[in-house]
């Protein structure tokens, strides 16, 4: 395993991972000021600031920057370049919203989503620092009224605040029930007592909004004063950020919100210290800058220097099954993934409408932020946000290819662990999939969809198929190269995706459904529904012989949702898996007598036509 590694890829659409590093000064925000070296003075032209370094660039990505608008239905971009505490470019291109057109700037609001995490990381390091909490003690001990239920023994190995900090407390991914809704985040709290922990602490990385809840709660509790009000007062008012707020709410000012090049409504949404940030790429500049300055901005030390390093270290180097994942507190940290820099440091964030992304350079002093009103645009912002670092370490920029913004990568090979035998069926992000090297073909269980299977050297697979001979929800599979494995004991499936390697699914044991489980297949209706993002469809069904369970989001993908369940008795199965949205637990509650009632992530559903 490298030292760091780079970010888990957007795997089926859904993971937007979040990393924010950098900030400018701590005395108001102020467009043109700083002069580089050999820059001559940045000022502000038209809403935009450009340095003449970097004059070059721009004007080479402006074109690239409005293709990928066209093509991928990207209305309003907004990103920032900063350099220590200079700010290089900032610049919004497109438009905020529709009608009546209002251009984005660089000043334009949007909902940031995950790029909340780092804040609240932040808040967390900085409590801990005022020694009124201990990210290495039980939650339980540090959070009062904490409780979850577990399959496994969690005497010697507790949920603490560190696991959450880095997605290791094994916690599920979401509570789903309530998500989008004006819940307060504090809810979380006794609901949990009724749900289970998806895997042991420190098994693996598995992305968990819900445990960012808590760790809001636990800010809360610890500073004595709500959490969004903390956040203000202590981190976003301190380091300038004017226009930033956590908010439940859509703020009125935001860019227009867009999916699939439509206008979207946004929704209210509980979980505001994992999501809840929004801000500006001005601001976000800020913000990376200090974060480069070791907590400095504007000649004051806002952070200490050893909160900055902690968040920055890496903290998962010995977990097998994290293969290229490296986690800091808050941040995900890789080594030399951007063509000139050494450590890197990244999140991305996507809400329901937005996309974003922020990525530092600690060695070299640069970080860069993209901000968009339209969701599922994170690939484009990823490479955009590379791309704005990569070149400006050269001191003339390269040429760029026109397809830079929406190329696909290079894969790259590596590997770890020992090979198994590739058939069989593997519970992965893409729903279950088989593999079948006897007959060279994969085959997507919940489509029923099949593409030829090509092999590489050193065990690779990959997919001969074309992305447009592909239903969508499976279509990124063939950007990607396959090899089987066993880890730490697990029979697994790794994708390369071009710049990483990730752990993709779980091989599904070959064993029978039980018949008491045979006799719940059907359709469920959702007793307690959220009427602005339903669940609908609910049932249980057997493919392939396997027990499934199959959902819809309409308001998330139009896309049916199935999941392979292992029933473990007469009362409880969990969802097959590793890694985000698995191992979560579907209970059968006892209805006294009436029609079987399933409960899953909050929601109760009861046996349709019983």
């Amino acid at each position: 395993m490298p030292q760091y590694a780079p970010r888990p890829p957007a795997i089926a659409g859904v993971i937007a991972l979040a990393l924010l590093i950098h900030a400018a000064a701590l005395a108001a925000p102020t467009p043109a000021a700083d002069t580089g070296p050999g820059d001559g003075p940045v000022r502000e032209q038209q809403g935009r600031v450009v340095s003449p370094r970097i004059a070059p660039l721009r004007d080479a990505l402006a074109p690239l920057i409005a293709d990928a608008q066209r093509r991928f239905a990207i209305p309003g971009l907004s990103l920032v370049l900063v350099s220590g505490e200079q700010t290089l470019w900032s610049e919004g291109f497109g438009w905020a919203a529709p009608d009546p057109r209002e251009p984005a700037t660089a000043e334009t609001l949007y909902r940031a989503g995950s790029l909340a995490k780092p804040f609240t990381a932040l808040a967390v390091l900085q409590l801990e620092a005022r020694g009124l909490l201990d990210i290495d003690q039980p939650l339980s001990a540090a959070l009062p009224g904490f409780r979850v239920r577990s399959r496994f023994d969690l005497t010697g190995n507790p949920i603490t605040p560190r696991g959450l900090l880095t997605h290791h407390a094994g916690l599920p991914t979401d509570l789903n029930k309530g998500m989008w809704t004006g819940t307060p985040f504090t809810a979380v709290l006794p609901q949990l007592r009724d749900e289970y922990t998806a895997f042991p602490p420190g098994l693996i990385f598995s992305y968990s909004n819900l445990g960012y809840s808590l760790l809001g709660h636990l800010v809360q509790a610890s500073a004595g004063q709500p959490f969004a009000e903390y956040a203000q007062t202590q981190l976003l008012d301190p380091l300038g950020m004017t226009h930033s707020r956590y908010r439940s709410t859509p703020d009125p000012r935001l860019a227009a919100a867009h999916r699939d090049g439509r206008p979207f409504t946004p929704l209210p949404l509980r979980d505001l210290p994992a999501h809840g940030l929004q801000t500006t790429v001005r601001d976000l500049g800020r913000f990376a800058s200090a974060m480069l300055s070791g907590g400095s901005l504007g000649g004051h030390q806002v952070f200490p220097p050893a909160i900055i390093e902690a968040m920055l270290a890496p903290q998962n180097t010995d977990v097998p099954l994290d293969l290229d994942i490296v986690n800091g507190l808050g941040w995900f940290l890789e080594e030399g993934s951007i063509d000139g820099a050494t450590r890197v440091a990244r999140h991305s964030g996507a809400a329901l409408g937005y996309s974003a992304e922020i990525i530092l350079l600690p060695e070299q002093g640069f970080g860069a932020a993209v901000l968009a009103n339209a969701g599922g645009a994170g690939r484009v912002l990823r490479r955009l946000t590379e791309t704005m670092l990569s070149q400006s370490l050269k001191r003339v920029p390269e040429p760029l290819p026109p397809d830079l913004l929406f190329a696909t990568p290079a894969v790259h090979q590596s590997g770890q662990g020992s090979s198994i035998d590739p058939a069989g069926s593997y519970a992965t992000d893409f729903g279950m999939i088989s593999i079948e090297p006897r007959h060279a073909r994969v085959c997507s269980c919940m489509t029923g969809a099949t593409a030829d299977l090509v092999t590489y050297a050193d065990g690779w697979y990959g997919l001969a198929s074309d992305d447009d001979a592909l239903p969508g929800a499976v279509r990124p599979l063939s950007r990607m190269r396959l090899q089987t494995r066993r880890i730490d004991g697990h029979e697994v499936v790794v994708a390369d995706t071009g710049s990483d390697e990730v752990l993709l699914g779980e091989k599904v044991p070959p064993a029978p459904v039980p018949g008491i489980w045979k006799k719940r297949v059907g359709r469920y209706a959702v007793i307690n529904r959220d009427p602005a993002f339903p669940l609908e469809d609910l049932e249980l069904v057997l493919n392939h012989g396997k027990l499934c369970m199959r959902y819809r989001m309409p308001v998330l993908t139009g896309t049916p949702i199935q999941v392979p369940l292992r029933p473990l008795s007469d009362e409880a199965a969990i969802i097959l898996g590793l890694g985000r949205g698995r191992g979560d637990t579907i209970r059968v509650l006892d209805a006294g007598g009436e029609a079987p009632v399933l409960r899953w992530s909050g929601y109760l559903a009861r046996r349709a036509g019983d």
